[in-house]
């Protein structure tokens, strides 16, 4: 059946977004190291960064990240989003302390700043 498709298999990779240290591949769905580990996201989380990566360099309120990631409405105290940035952070950030990629815009929600190298 290979024959017949025209040979090997393909393994070129998707499109692919840089954040942090490491990159975000948008066909796998997958967070790749710089040796070439693949880690598996859950579906908010490839969600929440695939948003980040459409809209580079402008800040994405808390509410409207919330409602069109998690698909519900924002309550009074809901803190659902800072929980999902922070693990975001943990696994893309090269210290989740100081973050580089996704930066915190008081009063407004969170950024993504891609990376200038």
């Amino acid at each position: 059946m290979l024959r017949r498709a025209g040979g090997a298999v393909s393994t070129t990779a998707g499109p692919r977004v840089r954040m942090g240290r490491r990159v975000l591949d948008l066909d796998k769905r997958v967070l790749v190291d710089a040796d070439g580990t693949e880690e598996a996201l859950a579906a908010s989380e490839f969600d929440l960064l695939k948003l980040f990566a459409e809209n580079p360099n402008r800040p994405l309120a808390r509410d409207w990240l919330l409602e069109t990631v998690g698909h519900r409405e924002m309550e009074v105290f809901d803190r659902a989003i800072d929980l999902r940035i922070t693990r975001l952070r943990r696994k893309i950030e090269k210290d989740a302390a100081h973050p580089e990629a996704i930066r915190t815009v008081r009063g407004v929600g969170y950024m993504f700043v891609p990376p200038k190298d």
